[in-house]
């Protein structure tokens, strides 16, 4: 059998003979600092990681997210005049399998117990509610069909039957609603919520994040995060500003999916990602051995649900308009000085050539996000005030957030192009392996969906042979076919 002469393209004809790597490969993840999560967090930490055995990085943010939750509508964090609230963004890394939804459903079992205990009660007062606001109709109508009253007994008989006050839904997990959902239930239901997502893609991917409401869901995330509140203007069913609300989110997010955030440029110079705490650690997939034990019974994990309970059975500081106004929490003097230090040292970071120039958005807010991370410290432990051990602890965490940024935050700005070129490298290391002859035919028909097209996978291909991954070769019946490059 002859083999078919295939012309090679022009530009293959000088392959490199050193294949080049489309991506950096990123550096070691940082060590997630579990003992800076206090007593009670580095208990529940290390017992979880012992019986899960995820990451201790994903269950130190699952944890630390739970803390903040529940710690949001007690105060606010006061310095020299500057008012924030306790409310972080997290997003933590980790691709499937790493059991995000094992160690979000263990972190977060009070609070949903707390909010289905109170679901069962709402739906009886909103039975309750609605028979009294028939009521209510029935009589406002008697009242004001009766021409015999004059205009003062008409208002006195009107008094005599009060207009209904709705239950408020007592939501405080919500997973991927979309702007206007997340603001409906911030007026309607709880004003503190969490918007917490183990599989953070569908949130990520859908339609609070598409081209056209990008930009209005990043924007009322930030405002949220900045003071608490948001302006909603809608037609048919209200407009207003809303003050004193509180929210807490974390999404556990695939790496391809937060690399498309991380590379975002309106995510960046909108500020949204200068709100994010991210951690990615190290995958323990292969490392896990079934761990006979109870964590319900561990007494780290009781004492961390004792404590998380408590906080949701505690009043919360409510105004009649069902709006939060937390108390402030200040910082002693010797914590004021260990934050004061922390912010002139971040500062001098932030030149052109200094260390943290590159997560300069980030970094500007540094001091801010170690002041809301020790209020939340305070609080959960049961602090009055916020004394120098919080600030230790909230600095080391930021310390290691910011290694984590300078880590991925340039990763994330790698080319959709380069993205696409490593996807197709490693389904043909999978699926076909050096040494094959690969047709054009056959990638494009079975390779990854993205491309699905003879130009589509010709683009892919012609990067993958400038690198040195791939070589033009013959091939029987195909005009256009491939060889891997054995490495």
């Amino acid at each position: 059998m002859t083999h078919a002469v295939v012309e090679r393209p022009r530009w293959a004809e000088a392959p490199l003979p050193e294949p080049l790597p489309l991506t950096r490969e990123l550096d070691p993840a940082t060590p997630f600092p579990v003992q800076a999560l206090g007593a009670i967090g580095t208990a529940v930490v290390e017992q979880m990681h012992a019986v899960i055995q995820a990451p201790p990085a994903l269950i130190g943010q699952s944890i630390l997210a739970a803390m903040n939750q529940v710690a949001q509508p007690f105060a606010n964090v006061t310095i020299d005049g500057r008012v924030s609230p306790l409310s972080e963004f997290f997003l933590t890394l980790g691709e499937s399998g790493e059991r995000k939804s094992a160690v979000d459903a263990w972190a977060l079992a009070q609070v949903r117990e707390r909010q289905r205990t109170l679901m069962a009660r709402y739906r009886s007062d909103r039975d309750a509610h609605e028979q009294a606001a028939l009521i209510y109709e029935a009589h406002t109508k008697r009242v004001l069909a009766d021409k015999k009253l004059s205009n003062e007994a008409r208002q006195a008989r009107l008094a005599e039957v009060p207009r209904p006050t709705a239950p408020v839904m007592p939501l405080f997990i919500v997973s991927e609603p979309s702007t206007e959902a997340i603001q409906r239930q911030l007026i309607m239901g709880q004003p503190s919520i969490g918007l917490v997502n183990d599989e953070g893609g569908q949130f990520l991917g859908g339609f609070a994040m598409s081209a056209e409401k990008r930009l209005g869901t990043l924007t009322t995330l930030s405002r949220l995060w900045d003071r608490g509140e948001f302006d909603r203007v809608r037609v048919g069913d209200g407009s207003g500003s809303y003050y004193g609300r509180r929210l807490t989110l974390h999404l556990m997010v695939q790496p391809a999916v937060a690399s498309s955030l991380l590379a975002d440029p309106l995510a960046r110079e909108q500020g949204f990602l200068a709100r994010c705490l991210i951690s990615f650690p190290r995958s323990t997939a292969g490392q896990r051995r079934y761990a006979e034990q109870d964590l319900s019974q561990m007494q780290g994990y009781r004492h961390y649900a004792e404590r998380v309970g408590a906080l949701l059975e505690q009043p919360w500081p409510l105004t009649a308009e069902n709006e939060l106004d937390p108390p402030s929490i200040v910082l002693s003097a010797s914590a004021k000085a260990a934050w004061v230090a922390f912010y002139n040292d971040i500062e001098r970071s932030l030149g052109p050539d200094g260390r943290l120039a590159t997560v300069r958005s980030l970094a500007s807010k540094a001091p801010e996000h170690v002041a809301r991370l020790a209020g939340t410290f305070a609080v959960f432990d049961g602090d009055a005030q916020i004394d120098a051990s919080h600030i230790d602890r909230a600095v080391l965490l930021m310390q290691h957030y910011l290694a984590e940024a300078l880590r991925l935050w340039g990763a994330g700005q790698v080319s959709a192009e380069l993205k696409l070129a490593q996807d197709v490298l490693n389904w043909l290391r999978d699926k076909m392996g050096p040494g094959r002859v690969i047709p054009m035919a056959d990638i494009y028909r079975k390779g990854p969906s993205a491309i699905r097209s003879a130009g589509a996978a010709r683009k892919v291909l012609q990067v993958l042979v400038q690198h040195g991954w791939v070589t033009p070769a013959e091939h029987p019946t195909a005009k256009e076919a491939f060889q891997l490059v054995a490495v």
